[in-house]
């Protein structure tokens, strides 16, 4: 079993390449102004990274011939770091809105000035009392200052993040934002940690263990909180893609019975499979195409005597919900069958309230999708093709019944 110190140092290089191959696979960001910001934060997380590793502090230090040269170099990295984490969350918290002169400058201007308050510290203090594991001497109001810098900007980005990750209506961005929420969060701890040690003599080495996954856990997750709102694009063309593909067989019977309203003709599987490109604007129309064709069946071959016999069959179809849907799916299954067979148009002016019911305000929604899927199967069900079967020619030729 690893000890703490090696323990520690492996987990230190895992941390590296989470992080940097986070900012790799994240540099597109840099194309889009509104992106940027969650790059930047990502380019101090990864410097923070870097300078963490034991080699490059012992390089640093061997440089510049100053001690403790690396653990400053650590600690103006952390420091820009929360203030960039902090300075994300006020450009989340104000995105759409103006916000206060003060608010939009107090990150830079608390990292500023923690950044003079160690440097004039690191100056004056021995080197054999700098980042020591008690604070002496003149290093306490590092300490001091170093403290409260963390959690002003820990529970300044913390709070906001919580705010609105609570009430993101995207999943993705929800979960993005809770996990850097939860990342700046256990800031705190590790700051509580790091006071604790700092004036205590003799501390355990399980508290700094668990001051420094307090701290591992706050790279990750604000690693990944940053990452996971790349994703969110992406996976909402993958859900559109497949709701699409799902709505393909309704959309072919339908059209087919309606090709006086295709404009091209439907595309093959194969190419409707592989063409990922405009998810939402495809689905849009294909839902768009559904609907357009249970109209034109509804207004050319629709009768009320129809609309009633299809209620008449759905009457033992059990909750209302299913009354109506297959009662719907009757009346469509009898259209279809008679557009397809090349019976004239009627136009009998029947009752709409057996259309489709719009659920939701976009098209593309799961409360749109879901009904129309519910539809299909529906109209495949042996109860609609009997209705089907035992109506025609009789009950839809009767005009005006």
């Amino acid at each position: 079993m690893l000890d703490a110190p090696d323990l520690v140092e492996k987990a230190r290089g895992v941390l590296l390449l989470v992080v940097w191959s986070v900012l790799i696979l994240r540099i597109a960001a840099l194309r889009h102004p509104r992106r940027r910001p969650v790059w930047y934060v990502l380019v101090a997380l990864a410097l923070g990274s870097l300078v963490i590793q034991a080699p490059v502090g012992r390089w640093i230090d061997a440089t510049t011939g100053i001690a403790k040269a690396g653990e400053l170099a650590v600690a103006l990295v952390a420091l820009t770091d929360f203030a960039a984490v902090w300075w994300f969350a006020i450009r989340l918290h104000t995105a759409g809105s103006s916000a206060p002169a003060w608010l939009r400058r107090a990150p830079w201007a608390s990292g500023a000035t923690m950044a003079a308050l160690a440097l004039f510290f690191f100056a004056v203090t021995p080197a054999a009392e700098r980042f020591g594991e008690q604070a002496r001497g003149g290093w306490t109001g590092y300490m001091i200052a170093w403290i409260a810098y963390g959690l002003l900007t820990a529970v300044g980005a913390g709070a906001l993040f919580w705010k609105h990750g609570l009430t993101m209506r995207s999943p993705v961005l929800r979960v993005s934002v809770l996990a850097l929420a939860l990342g700046t969060s256990a800031e705190v701890p590790y700051l509580v940690v790091r006071t604790i040690r700092w004036i205590t003599p003799d501390s355990a080495p399980e508290l700094a263990l668990t001051g420094f996954w307090c701290s591992f856990a706050r790279f990750v997750l604000v690693a990944l909180g940053c990452s996971l709102a790349a994703l969110e694009p992406p996976i909402k063309a993958l859900l559109h893609w497949h709701r699409r593909q799902r709505l393909r067989a309704l959309w072919l019977l339908l059209r087919q019975a309606t090709p006086e309203l295709m404009v091209v003709p439907p595309p093959s599987r194969g190419a409707d499979l592989l063409d990922l490109t405009h998810a939402w604007e495809r689905l849009h129309q294909r839902v768009i195409d559904i609907r357009d064709s249970i109209t034109y069946l509804h207004d050319g071959w629709a009768s009320p005597r129809l609309l009633e016999e299809a209620w008449r069959c759905a009457a033992g179809a059990g909750a209302p919900e299913s009354r109506r849907l297959t009662a719907t799916a009757s009346w469509i299954e009898a259209t279809r069958r008679e557009a397809v067979a090349g019976v004239p148009k009627r136009h009998l002016g029947a009752d709409k309230g057996l259309l489709p019911q719009v659920l939701a305000d976009d098209s593309t929604m799961c409360r749109e999708i879901g009904p129309l899927l519910r539809l299909h199967r529906a109209l495949r069900s042996r109860h609609v093709r009997d209705f089907a079967d035992d109506v025609q020619p009789h009950t839809s030729l009767t005009a005006g019944r």
